[in-house]
């Protein structure tokens, strides 16, 4: 198996993750918030997601995320721009999520987004390195491994924190 194989097929189980994880919860379970400090999952979802678009959309191909293509923002009567990172504890808290189904289709379209444009990297494009704004010089598997895999695991050990907080169903692993 050659390293972007690897990186695909893990991509898509994390995305699968995602999904799974955050299946048959309610509003207010979304928006739980551990002692009334930690973030909730809405947010910690909405960040990962839009942080995934905004990088590699919108800093590496100079394209529009999927969020603002689609107008996901307006359709959901969020920020355009925000994706979280710098928030204050209140900035956070304060994300809604209305309406996961229409959430979720986002998701599920910035998702699609990543897993094609993976598609076309082969391992000789790995140490490519891109100078970007605010994250600055990364190779491909920092950005693959780091921005999207390990990214994306540590926030999804947050999210089942918080469903155990909850007493709700752990990680399926």
């Amino acid at each position: 198996m050659s390293t972007m194989d690897y990186f695909r097929s893990a991509v898509k189980d994390m995305h699968k993750s995602y999904f799974e994880a955050i299946k048959d919860l309610t509003d207010e379970q979304l928006h739980f918030r551990p002692l009334d400090k930690g973030n909730h999952i809405a947010f910690i979802l909405w960040h990962y997601v839009r942080t995934e678009d905004t990088v590699l959309n919108f800093l590496l191909q100079k394209k529009p995320p999927v969020w603002n293509a689609e107008e996901w923002d307006k359709k959901l009567g969020m920020d355009p721009q925000a994706q979280g990172t710098g928030m204050t504890d209140e900035q956070a808290a304060a994300i809604k999520i209305q309406g996961m189904s229409e959430f979720s289709k986002y998701m599920e379209n910035a998702f699609k987004s990543t897993e094609t444009y993976l598609d076309g990297i082969k391992d000789e494009d790995l140490d490519q390195v891109h100078d970007l704004p605010i994250l600055g010089k990364r190779s491909m598997y920092q950005l693959i491994g780091g921005t999207i895999l390990q990214h994306g695991a540590s926030h999804m050990g947050e999210i089942y924190y918080v469903k155990g907080v909850q007493g709700l169903k752990g990680s399926p692993v």
